[in-house]
């Protein structure tokens, strides 16, 4: 799994964006993001969960809040997902579809337009 941030280039950004992973990564997020729905989880980053390549050198943190804060930008690479247990339950809805093997695809895991899940690197103007 690949782990971006776009700072610029497009009007979708900034951007942070996860690509290029299997149906077995997609599961393991999918689980993480059921485990922070129920509250067996109240933080993970992404590089516990799965082996990642951050292209750019960034990293994310999910986090489970009383609300849906989104994306948090905590330092110039470094971020952070609060969302609440229903917002966790969302983000793993919007996962179903890679889980299963719709790997030809992509969607915002978030309803903010700042975080986006898809099976190959998209060029900006190609994600809308």
């Amino acid at each position: 799994m690949k782990l971006e941030y776009l700072p610029d280039g497009s009007d979708m950004c900034p951007l942070v964006r996860l690509y290029a992973f299997t149906m077995a990564e997609a599961r393991s997020l999918h689980s993480s993001f059921c485990s922070l729905a129920s509250g067996s989880l109240q933080s993970v980053q992404l590089s516990d969960i799965l082996p990642v390549e951050a292209v750019d050198g960034c990293s994310i943190t999910f986090i489970r809040g009383e609300r849906d804060t989104g994306v948090m930008q905590r330092g110039e690479r470094r971020f952070e997902v609060e969302l609440s247990p229903a917002g966790w339950e969302q983000a793993a809805g919007r996962t179903e579809s890679f889980r299963e093997g719709a790997l030809a695809c992509y969607d915002w895991l978030i309803d903010e337009a700042t975080f986006s899940f898809s099976s190959h690197r998209q060029e900006l103007g190609d994600a809308a």
